[in-house]
């Protein structure tokens, strides 16, 4: 087959494409809309040395991973949850909440999924004041002076939600457009009837001399 017939057989059946694409698109937005929504809230903390020593510095950074670890336990995320009043467990919030040490930018990035906006906002911020708590209360027990300190840069806000309507729908739309395509080839790979000269012609490979028309009574 040339180019030319690709083309004529998506034009002879664009209907199966329009309607899959439809079909998909529709799909996709009925799915987003029974799936309940989740508002995923994030909040930063700047972790630094309070003096300008290289050696802490590298401990700033070794450090990081283990003030996670301190916070993201079902017992402490049970405690955490519990002080807001919240009715889920530690081992739920194991699941959405999620702590992500940057040592490279000696940032802590807290992000928690919840049902709803006001509850990920919460508990992101209370799972930061923890961070801070643990930090501090390690920060008493040391002598000297150098100290690591962890302070909050950015109050949890909203920053998804899922699902995203919209781009489950486009994404529908695509697999639906992909899907008509290959639909719409597979039909014509299935059709050996021959319905024209030009078919008749490919077929046998001999030029078509003359045609009967149809006549309507």
């Amino acid at each position: 087959m040339q180019l030319t017939d690709y083309v004529n057989v998506l034009i002879k059946r664009w209907w199966v494409v329009a309607l899959t694409l439809l079909a998909a698109a529709v799909a996709a937005y009925g799915v987003s809309k029974l799936l309940p929504q989740t508002f995923r809230a994030q909040a930063v903390y700047l972790a630094f040395a309070n003096q300008a020593d290289n050696g802490l510095n590298i401990v700033l950074r070794n450090s990081m991973n283990s003030y996670r670890e301190l916070v993201l336990q079902p017992d402490v995320l049970d405690q955490i949850s519990q002080q807001l009043g919240f009715d889920v467990s530690g081992e739920r919030w194991m699941e959405d909440v999620n702590i992500q040490p940057r040592p490279d930018e000696q940032k802590i990035v807290i992000e928690v999924d919840a049902p709803t906006l006001d509850q990920s906002m919460a508990m992101a911020d209370a799972v930061g004041a923890r961070i801070v708590a643990e930090v501090n209360r390690i920060n008493a027990t040391l002598e000297g002076t150098a100290r690591i300190n962890v302070q909050q840069i950015q109050r949890a806000r909203l920053v998804s939600i899922s699902p995203n309507t919209r781009v489950n729908v486009l994404a529908g739309a695509i697999l639906g457009l992909i899907v008509g395509v290959l639909l719409v080839f597979v039909l014509e790979y299935l059709d050996d009837t021959l319905k024209s000269s030009a078919d008749v012609e490919r077929f046998v490979g001999l030029t078509t001399i003359g045609a009967i028309p149809t006549v309507e009574k």
